[in-house]
């Protein structure tokens, strides 16, 4: 089932590979209207929007410094029924499937309540962090990949670090 968001976000971060670096010292808060998160970009996201029958995906990236970031969020119909652990698993991987990564860690975590994973991976192109959050119906990712083995834990670190949920009493249950 998340196949649709994994493959936006693994045509994202292969478009990125061939776009020259963006430089920005300046990180801004990205907290899209109906999103239900926030999180901090080195600057202004590229923002996409892929509807299905049964699925819409809203998907936020940039490239800074060989670094690029994605947040995304999709929700499915209200009749899809998700089981949050396989729902997890199948996202991470077919995320790197899709980027022809190999798994070198996942583990299970929480944000609010909400189930989530966390896993990395690495590809001949780049290295890959990503959260994945299950709420109801609708799916979270945020994910960094870092090109050509360069790292770049700090700013990785703050960018995982910023994604908040919005205020339960302003963002009811998708």
């Amino acid at each position: 089932m998340l196949k649709r968001i994994n493959s936006a976000a693994i045509l994202v971060l292969v478009c990125a590979l061939t776009v020259s670096a963006f430089q920005n010292a300046d990180w801004i808060k990205v907290a899209p209207v109906g999103a239900g998160f926030s999180v901090l970009m080195p600057g202004k996201p590229e923002e996409e929007v892929k509807s299905a029958p049964d699925f819409t995906l809203h998907l936020f990236s940039i490239m800074a410094e060989k670094t690029i970031y994605v947040a995304a969020y999709g929700d499915y119909a209200p009749s899809t029924k998700l089981a949050p652990d396989g729902e997890l698993a199948a996202n991470r991987d077919n995320f790197l499937k899709g980027l022809n990564a190999t798994l070198v860690a996942s583990k299970q975590i929480t944000l609010d309540g909400r189930p989530g994973l966390e896993f990395t991976g690495e590809s001949e192109q780049a290295s890959f962090k990503s959260r994945v959050y299950l709420f109801g119906n609708r799916v979270y990712q945020v994910a960094v990949a870092v090109l050509g083995g360069k790292t770049d834990s700090a700013n990785a670190d703050r960018f995982f670090a910023s994604f908040a949920f919005a205020n339960s009493e302003s963002h009811s249950k998708p």
